[in-house]
């Protein structure tokens, strides 16, 4: 038994195209980007409305391995990504009043640890009038 877990489990379509280095520039500690896009929503009792909300994930993928694994990844595929949620927290100097002043913001990630590719789900598949 684990005393602490961190474990994300996402499942959506690309933003845009992955992010990775070419072939010959993969070393060790290379690492590749995806932005994965989820969709949830909240349904509104007391307007019988739906109100969709769509969330933007920002997937860093490490090691030579992923690199070359999510290279072929286009916008519009579907994946499934199991990681950890990290923070990193980034220093910045602000202006005000004449006085800088240090503020600190923080930029979540999902570090992957495994992606699969997934067919379309075929609700979402528009095949014409004919189709």
């Amino acid at each position: 038994m684990n005393l602490f877990t961190n474990l994300v489990q996402l499942r959506g379509f690309l933003c845009n195209d992955a992010e990775a280095p070419s072939s010959d520039h993969i070393a060790n500690d290379s690492f590749a980007l995806l932005t994965l896009a989820t969709v949830s929503g909240i349904w509104d009792l007391g307007h019988n409305e739906w109100h969709p909300r769509t969330d933007i994930h920002r997937v860093i993928c490490p090691g030579p391995f992923f690199c070359g694994m999510v290279r072929g990844m286009r916008r519009g595929d579907y994946l499934e990504v199991e990681g950890e949620l990290r923070i990193e927290v980034q220093t910045r100097s602000v202006m005000v009043a004449g006085e800088c002043t240090p503020v600190k913001r923080g930029n979540y990630a999902v570090h992957a640890t495994r992606i699969s590719r997934l067919d379309r789900p075929d609700y979402l598949v528009d095949y014409g009038e004919d189709g």
